[in-house]
């Protein structure tokens, strides 16, 4: 005949078993807080033999710092009555309320060492040997709440990390692109929540010449946008790589030749990251843009007659020693447009987790063709955020455009 659970609930051999295996402090208190039993578990977390607890009151037993400080017993004490142990066990005496896994924090002598030991809290009023008492459990819970803790301190500093590397970041874009002419720029970025690495910028390399890039560094968070400042310093026309002033005077570099040198200055073995670029040169009298790839989202061009051309020529990512990167120069007319994306735009989801894409990229600039280029990149970032929906983007989301006016 199988044993009812009521049955062995009613077993005094199951009681003491419990009694005597729990993980906890399990102890019976009179209504003078006196401990009249207590199990084995007070020796080990308290140091303290289980013998010496046993007609003496709650604090005294489990030595509170304020009853071991002042030297006065439990209940007498300059604490006591804020002591949420002693409200606790007097609720569930006076008041019968219960207390079910109560967080509970006091500081404790535990080994004659003061420590703050954190426990859930349990009570309920029993009747033993004849008389109504308090049943105490106290459960230590410190190792799990100094684990939560640290958890959380390490989370702050990270979340620090995080908006340090993101204001890197805001300072990297431009504050104003170059005013000419026969140019008009216009750019848009939308970062992720997590911070990534997209930097882009348009930059005078002399009277004739503007250079101009976007982006990607690979991953999140502040290694990324320390290596973007890295590269955007290397971008710097008077202090960077973009000429050679060696020459007399300064040259200007080639496209493939300032990706070159990005590839031997951003070894993978010694970053741990890669990143992509598209780097072109923009002659302003002629029109010619040359430019070169390294494993970055093709550039596109508008013509003024409504085509639409991706420019393909392109390397691998900067960080592999796998050139050649190649170039190629396109000669445009007034009215083309140019424009560069970093590939959060392409890989930007909706809620249904499709992709943007290379269609609907397509279809959204040719519908814009004819729009200002401010009116375009607006219209383009518009059309992303409105198919996400909401979506948060799992990438910074990063454009640059300009006209040719001629």
């Amino acid at each position: 005949m199988a044993l009812d659970i009521i049955d062995l609930r009613e077993s005094n051999a199951f009681l003491n078993i419990l009694f005597d295996n729990i993980p906890a402090v399990v102890l019976v208190a009179d209504k003078n807080l006196e401990i009249q039993e207590i199990n084995d578990a007070y020796q080990s977390l308290f140091g303290q033999d289980r013998a010496s607890a046993l007609g003496v009151r709650c604090g005294n037993a489990l030595k509170c710092s304020f009853a071991s400080a002042e030297n006065k017993r439990c209940g007498e004490t300059s604490h006591c009555s804020q002591c949420q142990l002693r409200g606790n066990v007097l609720a569930t005496m006076i008041r019968k309320i219960p207390a079910d896994k109560e967080k509970f924090v006091h500081t404790f002598f535990v080994n004659g060492v003061a420590e703050e030991r954190h426990f859930e809290l349990t009570t309920r009023q029993i009747t033993f040997r004849g008389e109504e008492m308090a049943l105490l459990i106290l459960y230590d819970v410190t190792d799990s709440e100094r684990q939560k803790f640290d958890l959380l301190d390490k989370q702050k500093k990270i979340d620090e990390s995080l908006r340090a590397a993101g204001t890197v970041q805001h300072c990297l874009l431009p504050r104003a692109l170059p005013a000419v002419e026969s140019v008009e720029f216009a750019w848009k970025f939308r970062p992720c929540d997590a911070i990534g690495g997209d930097i882009l910028n348009a930059v005078p390399l002399d009277a004739a010449h503007i250079g101009l890039y976007v982006v990607d560094v690979a991953g999140h968070g502040a290694p990324s946008a320390m290596i973007s400042v890295l590269v955007y310093q290397l971008m710097n026309p008077h202090t960077g790589i973009l000429l050679d002033a060696a020459s007399d005077p300064a040259r200007i570099r080639d496209p493939e030749e300032v990706l070159d040198i990005l590839d031997k200055e951003f070894p993978l073995k010694r970053f741990g990251r890669h990143f992509t670029i598209v780097y072109a040169v923009l002659d302003l009298a002629s029109g010619a843009v040359t430019y070169s790839n390294a494993g970055h989202c093709p550039p596109i061009l508008l013509t003024r007659e409504g085509s639409f051309r991706t420019l393909d020529v392109s390397g691998t990512v900067i960080g592999l020693g796998a050139m050649p990167f190649g170039q190629e120069t396109v000669v445009l007319s007034p009215g083309d447009k140019v424009v560069l994306c970093s590939d959060g735009v392409e890989e930007m989801r909706n809620p249904a987790q499709e992709f943007f894409g290379e269609a609907r990229l397509r279809e959204t600039l040719l519908a814009l063709r004819e729009a200002s280029v401010a009116e375009l990149v607006q219209g383009l970032y518009d059309g992303i955020v409105q198919f996400a929906a909401g979506t948060p983007p799992a990438d910074d989301c990063s454009i640059l455009a300009f006209v040719y006016r001629g």
